[in-house]
């Protein structure tokens, strides 16, 4: 099973989040859904407001390996920071695998939904077909 979780306070992760459901197949949720099955994927993302939501980051670091085999990061921002390392080290403490491939895409700004310009959305689809 495959499987989008988001944790999004403005809107712009939710939006990236359905994208990547849309073009695997599955319908993306919030972290607050609970997983039903155990996932052979997990495309997990959040935003950064200055660092990690602590939400997204209590989910990361409580990950079950055994009903989760691999991890896909992916996020926003407005500016050029990224919640890469913070996230890494949050899912480091669960043991989870991490997968390689990672997304994080820049120029949202908070409350201001914007669609996905054309680049970000090459990139989130280069991504999706990456770790396919």
């Amino acid at each position: 099973m495959i499987a989008v979780r988001y944790s999004s306070k403005s809107g712009n992760t939710e939006k990236v989040a359905n994208l990547i459901g849309e073009k695997l197949g599955v319908k993306a949720a919030s972290i607050e859904e609970p997983l039903p099955d155990k996932a052979d994927k997990l495309y997990l993302g959040g935003a950064v407001h200055g660092k990690m939501y602590a939400d997204l980051r209590k989910y990361a670091e409580k990950i079950d390996p055994s009903q989760v085999d691999e991890v896909f990061m992916f996020g926003t921002s407005g500016g050029a920071f990224s919640i890469k390392t913070e996230f890494t080290k949050a899912l480091d403490k669960s043991g989870v695998k991490i997968g390689d491939e990672s997304l994080f895409l820049h120029g949202f700004a908070p409350k201001i939904k914007a669609d996905l310009n054309d680049k970000q959305v090459e990139e989130l689809t280069a991504f999706v077909d990456a770790t396919k």
